[in-house]
């Protein structure tokens, strides 16, 4: 797209405070809400976003041209996503990525200054997860028989209820970490 297409389009979604970077990606300084916009691809590519980044509850399949950056929080939750390839590297606070079709968290921020909530997905295990999350952490209601790929450090609480993790795995974390699982898993 050139310039002027990338400015119809950013005035068609009701975005205001850009800049549009000589590469065609876009700044923008505030807050950027496509949500319930029937969208299947994020429509032009965003650089950085200060405010919020909400993309939620659209049909979504690819994070292609989400901002690398966002300063508040990003929320793509009620999509079909399978990978959060493409999505921010950092993020100022919250990340939720919840109901969508995730196989993997491959992709996710490494440390989280909020909360990170991938709940309802089809995730096996936590791979890619976040390392780092300073508020909770939530998995619950997806296929994990495990905890692998678990972060090493939540502020909060963990919540992983609607999976079906054996006991003996839950007994085995609780051992081995500070923060509290809540859930009705599986106690085999």
């Amino acid at each position: 797209m050139n310039r002027k297409d990338i400015e119809a389009k950013l005035k068609d979604l009701g975005i205001a405070n850009y800049t549009v970077l000589d590469d065609g990606s876009v700044d923008v300084d505030g807050t950027v809400d496509i949500s319930f916009k029937n969208l299947e691809e994020i429509p032009v590519r965003f650089h950085s976003v200060k405010g919020d980044f909400n993309c939620s509850n659209n049909r979504l399949t690819s994070l292609a041209g989400a901002p690398g950056s966002v300063g508040v929080s990003f929320f793509c939750h009620g999509n079909r996503l399978t990978s959060l390839a493409g999505g921010p590297k950092t993020v100022g606070k919250a990340f939720l990525c919840s109901d969508n079709h995730l196989t993997t968290l491959a992709g996710s921020p490494q440390t989280i200054n909020g909360s990170f909530n991938c709940a309802g997905n089809k995730l096996a295990a936590l791979l890619g997860a976040p390392t780092l999350v300073s508020g909770n952490f939530d998995c619950s209601n997806n296929h994990l028989t495990t905890l692998e790929g678990i972060p090493e450090y939540v502020q909060h609480v963990l919540y992983c209820t609607g999976n079906n993790i054996p006991g003996s795995v839950i007994e085995e974390f609780k051992n081995a970490c500070p923060f509290l699982i809540i859930g009705d898993e599986n106690k085999q």
